[in-house]
């Protein structure tokens, strides 16, 4: 599979994100159709903490709480957004009843799914692709032709909100005998892409690993500096980030009209806005061959890989 040339089909209209910007955007456009019942007073959210540290603790912790006022403030929910250690202990919490709702990287559903089938997808959440898939990049002047020629290089995994990209590194090295610190000789993670790959064509490192949606927007602004890249090593499809519920929380009512609420984000004004601001494309029922994907994820990537 080519960058350019890739068969994963993109989705209608137009990654991934963190899991507090899923959560403040599901929790919006699915308590807002119109005469929703719900038989709580207060709806629990839970999410883990997968994917990188945030840059600025005091603005995201600010972010959140803007979030939950806004939240309040255009559909009368009381609302707590509750972050868990890990996907272990946010299923645990679905399958007491302790939450209403889940959000869950990909990798961490189809770990989740694997002995608790009564843990159901919503919607998955997606950015122009409907699986993302993680792509190593070098300068075309490098003599490196695999992954196995990057040992020894500087690597930058760009803090995007996308921790599949990290397990696919580390699942490389781990393949090659060293951890992943141990086969680069440098990893940085820089707050956007395109940073990252101005500095691969100018020298100052020699791999990035980013999503297909991030280096196409690269090539639309930097054409010339793109045509100066290659692609050598690119993963399999990741499972989206889910929305997910578990059998019996909610009822079928309630479930079907949050579903509308995220299919139809992209369709209505104040839904774009928060897609935009979220840096995604829109929310869709689950591919057909989705549950493929979650056991090839299951194969591949097992949970020990998470290890930072």
């Amino acid at each position: 599979m080519h960058l350019l040339n890739s068969t994963t089909r993109p989705v209608r209209a137009a990654q991934i994100v963190a899991a507090s910007a899923l959560l403040g955007l599901f929790v919006i456009v699915g308590a807002a159709v119109h005469g929703q019942q719900v038989n709580f007073k207060v709806l629990l959210i839970g999410s883990t903490n997968a994917g990188p540290e945030s840059n600025d603790k005091k603005k995201e912790e600010a972010a959140l709480v803007s979030l939950k006022g806004f939240i309040k403030e255009e559909t009368g929910f009381d609302n707590e957004i509750v972050r868990f250690k890990d996907w272990r202990e946010l299923v645990d919490k679905m399958t007491k009843k302790e939450i209403q709702l889940g959000v869950f990287q990909g990798y961490e559903f189809a770990w989740a799914t694997e002995k608790t089938a009564d843990l159901q997808p919503l919607a998955a959440a997606v950015n122009v692709y409907e699986y993302p898939v993680a792509y190593v990049v070098v300068k075309k002047t490098s003599a490196a032709k695999d992954f196995s020629g990057l040992q020894g290089q500087a690597v930058a995994i760009p803090n995007t909100g996308q921790p599949f990209l990290k397990i696919f590194v580390d699942k490389e090295c781990q393949d090659r005998g060293k951890a992943s610190g141990q086969f680069f000789s440098k990893m940085t993670t820089p707050d956007n892409v395109e940073d990252a790959l101005d500095d691969v064509v100018d020298g100052v490192l020699q791999v990035v690993v980013a999503d297909r949606t991030g280096l196409e927007a690269y090539k639309r602004r930097k054409p010339g500096r793109f045509a100066q890249l290659k692609e050598i090593a690119h993963s399999q499809k990741f499972p989206p980030p889910i929305v997910a519920y578990y059998k019996g929380v909610l009822d079928g009512k309630t479930l079907m009209r949050f579903q509308v609420g995220l299919l139809q984000a992209r369709n209505k004004e104040k839904g774009q806005t928060m897609l935009t601001l979220f840096k995604l494309t829109g929310f869709d029922k689950t591919p057909p061959d989705f549950d493929q994907v979650l056991a090839q994820t299951r194969k591949n990537y097992p949970p020990d890989l998470t290890a930072k």
